[in-house]
């Protein structure tokens, strides 16, 4: 197998935990098989092994664990606060706030993990800032503390121009709240930190090993191009990449973010006064989002990138960074001194977006003992802490609060793309117009209806999008 691109992150983790790989080369069985091992297979598998160590698990992994968004993305480990006006109504109001403050809580043991284990994953609990960058933006986090207050939640502070410039270091951030329970880390060393742990546990993990074919039986199997896993039951750990199978291709769409991160600049960041772990994103469709990193360097990320045609995700994320230089304009305009700052590295990873912005967790209809969850809507590195524990209980085939939330009896995959090659030239043209509504908004204009109307066709991502007024 050909050396795949490592993003920056994973090429840092890779250097100071090298590896132990091991390829699938023979037929195995296991009680539960995990095809993925990214952050939502690793939690699982660990959650499993906690409340039954004599579980035998087997992770597949195409590539390396954390090579996949979870050792790509900008290391936000956000709670699920800002997506209260999609789990409230999904689950009802006693159901929502406990899922809410269990993926806040979430966070935390994320921390206490790190530390228990020792694992340097360069985590800080330094919270978040939710901010407007042009007036368009204003009180975008509106209806979501509207409704976190009428449920007695009350995890944002609201700051003024001068506070939120402060934080920021930025005169581009207009106004914003903050959320204190938010950390920042360096996901890929989290991802292998916990893949050492899983392995430490019990748990065999095959990487270089990606699924040939899923036998869907009354005992799955999985096979890779030199064995296979026969268990009791499989868990799809895929994110992105589950949008090549035909259950999920019309209700999951893969969608590239970039990101790029400066040479260590701990003096400028000194002097702008933005030198803890703070994550910082603003309110655009194609959100911005940036924090420092201990080092003293800022990385910053931008979403609304390429889209793959016909559901083949592949290794089309891969390649270098196409966007590289719009990500970098992007930190210029926030800090304009930066612009002769040299850039380290840049690179690109997969997201995803669903109908409701809400992850799916659930079995497939044609075989229960397949189960299966992803869609984290470019927020996952947190909430896939308490989506292992949904996954874990499913694939043990358990009855309690995991098993049966709303969020895997109510929120089933939902169509809402178009089969191709409609899908592919229509999100090409929304996205299109998603960017003009923001540039026009930028330059303090007002966006034409069919501009508007044609972006209020995105779902929600790290953040709900924007109220759309008229």
């Amino acid at each position: 197998m050909s050396e795949r691109r490592r993003s920056y992150w994973l090429k840092q983790s890779l250097s100071e935990t090298p590896p132990a790989a091991f390829v699938l080369e023979q037929d195995i069985h296991a009680d539960v098989c995990i095809v993925g091992g990214g952050f939502t297979g690793l939690w699982t598998a660990l959650h499993i092994t906690e409340q039954d160590p004599s579980v035998r698990v087997a992770i597949i992994e195409r590539d390396l664990c954390g090579s996949g968004a979870s050792g790509r993305n900008g290391g936000f480990c956000m709670s699920w606060m800002s997506k209260a006006t999609g789990v409230l109504p999904l689950a009802g109001a006693q159901e929502g706030v406990r899922l809410l403050r269990a993926f806040a809580d979430g966070v935390k043991r994320i921390g206490a993990f790190c530390e228990e284990h020792r694992i340097d994953a360069e985590y800080r609990l330094d919270g978040w800032l939710w901010t407007a960058t042009n007036p368009a933006q204003f009180e975008a986090w509106g209806p979501t503390l509207d409704i976190l207050d009428s449920h007695g939640l009350h995890p944002f502070e609201s700051l003024s121009r001068e506070e939120v410039q402060r934080r920021s270091g930025s005169r581009q951030h207009l106004s914003g709240v903050f959320e204190a329970g938010i950390a920042t880390l360096q996901p890929a060393k989290l991802a292998r930190g916990l893949a050492r742990v899983a392995a430490e546990r019990g748990v065999a993990i095959y990487e270089q090993s990606p699924m040939t074919e899923l036998v869907r039986s009354p005992e799955p199997v999985v096979r890779t191009a030199r064995g296979s896993v026969t268990a009791s039951s499989v868990v799809l750990a895929l994110n992105a990449w589950a949008h090549e199978m035909p259950d999920f291709r019309r209700a999951l769409l893969p969608i590239g973010v970039d990101a790029v991160i400066t040479e260590p600049i701990p003096e400028f960041l000194a002097r702008l006064g933005y030198n803890d772990g703070t994550a910082i994103s603003d309110s655009r469709l194609a959100v911005d989002y940036y924090r420092t990193t201990p080092d003293g360097r800022l990385s910053l990320g931008k979403g609304g990138g390429k889209i793959p045609f016909a559901g083949r995700v592949g290794d089309r994320f891969d390649t270098k960074s196409e966007r590289s230089r719009e990500v970098h304009d992007r930190v210029v305009r926030l800090y304009p001194e930066l612009e002769s700052v040299p850039i380290a590295a840049a690179w690109q990873g997969p997201a995803t977006r669903t109908a409701n912005g809400m992850p799916y967790f659930g079995r497939l209809q044609d075989c229960p003992k397949i189960v299966y969850g992803h869609g984290y809507n470019g927020n996952g590195v947190g909430p896939s802490y308490t989506g292992g524990r949904i996954l874990a209980s499913l694939a043990l085939d358990q009855k309690d609060e995991w098993s049966e939330t709303p969020l895997v009896l109510r929120n089933k995959p939902t169509v809402f793309l178009p089969p191709e090659p409609v899908r592919y030239f229509g999100s090409k043209v929304v996205r299109a117009a998603a960017t003009r509504q923001t540039r026009l908004e930028d330059s303090g204009v007002n966006p034409d209806g069919i501009t508007r109307a044609l972006s209020a066709m995105v779902p929600g991502g790290l953040t709900p999008p924007p109220t759309q007024d008229g």
